[in-house]
């Protein structure tokens, strides 16, 4: 599907559920409340996309950039995020739940990515970078977090209760 024939698609079926849009280019797009459920987007260019509020449950992300995208309350329910560039990504209130998060990536330089407030409840995110990132009341509980980074990032008052991580996964982090 090209980008054109996919956003004809959604002016008639108003979803993107269990769609093929692997690859596609739809960066700048704004998809607000939009339902993506099931949907293949692997390698797709999702950079500063709005998608705030969307449902991604069982997605699957694989290697897409989300450089810049804002994601607040966005569902990733038991989605696959594996080496998803996720760097300057506003990630607010995002539900992680169950999703597959290994080898992501959140660091940009200055530029970090913003995870206040979101849930990664049973993820796993095995090896994920999350160097400088903001992840002030993230809920960590029962996550894997073997080989995930964690330098510079901000981790008050996140949750572990539960969680699998390296012992020294926090030394470089504030807000401990």
């Amino acid at each position: 599907m090209t980008v054109d024939e996919f956003m004809a698609y959604i002016k008639n079926h108003k979803d993107a559920s269990g769609v093929d849009l692997s690859g596609l280019d739809l960066s700048n797009l704004r998809f607000r409340k939009f339902n993506f459920r099931g949907s293949n987007l692997s390698g797709c260019n999702l950079s500063q996309c709005d998608l705030s509020g969307s449902d991604l449950t069982r997605a699957n992300l694989r290697g897409a950039n989300l450089d810049n995208a804002i994601l607040r309350k966005t569902i990733f329910v038991r989605a696959n995020l594996t080496v998803t560039n996720i760097r300057a990504a506003d990630l607010r209130e995002a539900d992680f739940t169950s999703a597959n998060l290994s080898g992501a990536a959140s660091n940009s330089g200055q530029n970090t990515a913003r995870v206040i407030g979101a849930n990664l409840h049973k993820a796993n995110a095995q090896n994920a970078d999350f160097t400088n990132a903001i992840l002030v009341r993230a809920n960590f509980n029962s996550t894997y977090l073997i080989g995930a980074k964690f330098d510079g990032a901000n981790i008050t008052r996140i949750s572990l209760q539960g969680a699998n991580y390296d012992r020294d996964a926090f030394d470089l982090a504030f807000g401990v």
